[in-house]
């Protein structure tokens, strides 16, 4: 069993906001996804991120907006929702809120036509 917290991560400046991949943490064995802490400081978005990964985004805390640019189409999500990205689905993620960072937990893995 092991614990990983958002709180204590290495975050690095990515796409407009700080992230902390999971990679950082000792791992016994090989993970089939990847995964990442995202955290958007309030008021802020992200950078527009498009890739080929499927992705899992969790909400840990706050309130977030997913938009899609090219139609403007948001989907809002509270703590605890998930939203799930196609790959290669174009996305930018807004902080709903101006006093509280957003939390995200990103899982992503390549979807199985990619991988063949």
């Amino acid at each position: 069993m092991q614990k990983m917290q958002y709180s204590s991560a290495r975050l690095t400046e990515e796409y407009g906001i700080r992230i902390g991949r999971w990679a950082q943490y000792p791992a016994d064995r090989e993970l089939p996804f990847d995964a990442m802490w995202c955290v958007i400081p309030p008021g802020g978005s992200s950078e527009r991120d498009e890739h080929p990964e499927v992705e899992l985004s969790v909400v840990a805390s706050g309130h977030a907006d997913y938009e899609a640019p090219e139609t403007g189409e948001r989907t809002e999500a509270g703590q605890g929702a998930a939203v799930l990205l196609a790959g290669r689905e174009p996305h930018v993620i807004h902080n709903r809120s101006d006093s509280e960072p957003l939390v995200l937990l990103s899982i992503y893995w390549m979807p199985e036509e990619e991988t063949e």
